[in-house]
């Protein structure tokens, strides 16, 4: 009998301690305390608003112990957080498009850098393809349900092929570069750097059979709303935080492409490569909406999900934005 008081008052010990440990951790979050944030982070330069936060301090500064997860893609950014491995992801507005098919908690807080040059449809001259058209029959490497995909069918349709007979081969992020220098596809739907890399490494000439302006890519933090409803303010410092980086980035740009390049250990010249096509600002208003919904239409035309269109406007989680902003003023 006394045993079985000795257990009983140790587990009712261990259940006070967990319940007022996570008490405790929701309360500070909700105080605005040092809070503990995970986000999972495409290293490329458009994470520049992340990765000049982070060395500048600005998030220690906004009382946020943050830490970023490196992953492949948006889409792999965004399995992540679905998984809870971390608590924010940054992905293209394409990935939210098709997630948001899939899963009713998705949150998008804010637009963090847009370009209308990152994607591009690369071939290789002895390909012997110099337009769009002269794809018929050609193998065209895609990274499946991302901006990849959607841009290649922009650019189809933007030149009347809408029907054109092309063979969509669906790869993996860091295949495709790899699957049109060995002349496993003909042509490849590639955002940066991996324009970049394939022209660093191929031997021949690489040719752009893509349109600037055609689509206007934006990268967003993602997390969702079971997750926001318990953390308080943080995704308001989060995005404070962020708009300080980016205030110092279109300030300092030549000191910021530096900084960028030491932290994802590359050339600074891959840095400028492309960095005339970011425009870095907070931003969560119609051209977005707008973009989500066409891209939307275009996934259920072409089969590639299933049941009605969400509203995207319940995917807005919109008052981390609206605090951040009223923050600057």
């Amino acid at each position: 009998m006394l045993l079985l008081q000795r257990k009983s008052f140790w587990l009712g010990s261990v259940c006070l301690f967990l319940i007022g440990a996570t008490g405790y951790f929701l309360l500070s979050k909700q105080k605005g305390e040092m809070s503990t944030v995970r986000v999972g982070v495409s290293l490329t330069p458009t994470a520049s608003p992340f990765l000049i936060a982070e060395r500048l301090k600005l998030f220690e500064k906004h009382s946020l112990d943050v830490s970023l997860f490196p992953c492949v893609s948006g889409s792999a950014c965004t399995q992540l957080m679905l998984d809870h491995n971390v608590d924010y992801a940054t992905a293209s507005e394409s990935v939210v498009m098709f997630q948001s098919h899939e899963h009713n908690e998705l949150a998008l807080l804010v637009s963090f850098v847009e370009s209308d040059n990152d994607l591009k449809l690369l071939t290789l001259g002895p390909n012997n393809i110099r337009n769009v058209a002269q794809l018929k029959g050609k193998r065209v490497g895609l990274i499946k349900g991302t901006a990849s995909e959607f841009y290649f069918d922009s650019i189809l349709l933007a030149n009347d092929l809408k029907g054109l007979d092309v063979k969509k081969v669906y790869l993996d992020a860091n295949d495709l570069v790899p699957a049109l220098l060995s002349y496993r596809v003909e042509a490849i739907s590639a955002w940066e750097p991996m324009g970049y890399q394939a022209n660093l490494h191929s031997a021949a000439e690489v040719i752009n059979l893509g349109t600037r302006g055609v689509y206007q890519l934006s990268f967003n933090l993602l997390s969702t709303t079971p997750y926001l409803e318990f953390v308080g303010d943080e995704p308001t410092r989060l995005l404070s935080a962020l708009n300080e980086a980016i205030q110092w980035i279109n300030i300092n740009p030549e000191q910021a492409r530096i900084l960028v390049a030491e932290r994802l250990n590359i050339p600074v010249n891959q840095v400028e490569w492309s960095w005339q096509d970011y425009v870095f600002r907070l931003s969560l208003g119609n051209s977005l909406l707008s973009n989500l919904q066409f891209q939307a239409r275009w996934a259920d035309e072409a089969g590639l999900v299933a049941g009605p269109n969400p509203d995207f406007r319940d995917v807005f989680y919109s008052r981390p934005y609206q605090q951040a902003t009223l923050q600057r003023y």
